[in-house]
């Protein structure tokens, strides 16, 4: 069964029928981000909620322990803060896999967990490979792979790339000839990219399939 651990102080803030249609889940209830923490190691959950500010550690350090950890790291986390300015750009300084603000729309609150909770299993992929960069101006930079999955991959790359910038490229997968892929870069994390296929060939996808199956690996 799958698990989200929720701070309190978002708990109350929210109605939890909001993801009743979802299924094989556990909500967890944490005090603070060191609670979180404690119940993670524990439980392993596949999505962590919990605000910017509180008591305790803040948000910065809280997300850089889970993503330096490799026993902890294979988490989505969502990060509620206040919708101005200052809180948006702090909580975009930290690790988490998405920033919500408050108060929570109700359908898209809903829309990222159930996305989160069916993440697709990613499988090993070390590449090196060329992207170019789609804009008003088109750069061509070096990339290389960690891992992938039938909807994306973790990569590096070369140049600092923003949420939002699309690439294009090939990839080998060990087929007769390598791929076109169009991606579009959705997570930064210190120079390490999540990017999302927007264009990809259905027998590149089935590719990826027999890839993941045979390297099985953590979010």
């Amino acid at each position: 069964m799958k698990k989200i651990i929720i701070s309190d102080d978002i708990k109350q803030k929210i109605d939890l029928d909001l993801l009743e249609e979802l299924s094989d889940f556990e909500v967890l209830t944490a005090y603070s981000k060191a609670d979180i923490l404690r119940i993670h190691r524990k439980e392993k959950a596949a999505v962590i909620i919990t605000e910017l500010y509180g008591a305790g550690m803040n948000a910065k350090q809280f997300c850089d322990q889970i993503r330096n950890d490799e026993t902890l790291r294979d988490v989505s986390i969502i990060l509620c803060c206040r919708d101005n300015e200052v809180e948006r750009k702090e909580a975009a300084q930290c690790r988490a896999n998405a920033v919500m603000p408050l108060p929570l729309n109700g359908s898209a609150f809903r829309q990222l967990v159930h996305e989160f909770l069916n993440i697709p299993s990613r499988g090993r992929y070390h590449a090196q490979f060329r992207a170019r960069t789609s804009g008003t101006v088109s750069t061509s930079i070096d990339c290389s792979t960690e891992n992938i999955s039938v909807t994306g991959m973790l990569i590096k790359a070369d140049a600092e790339l923003r949420r939002g910038d699309l690439l294009q490229y090939s990839l080998d997968l060990a087929s007769a000839s390598p791929f076109s892929i169009q991606a579009e870069v959705v997570r930064n994390d210190r120079g390490r990219y999540g990017v999302r296929f927007s264009r990809i060939d259905p027998a590149a996808l089935r590719a990826i399939e027999v890839l993941v199956s045979r390297n099985a690996s953590a979010r």
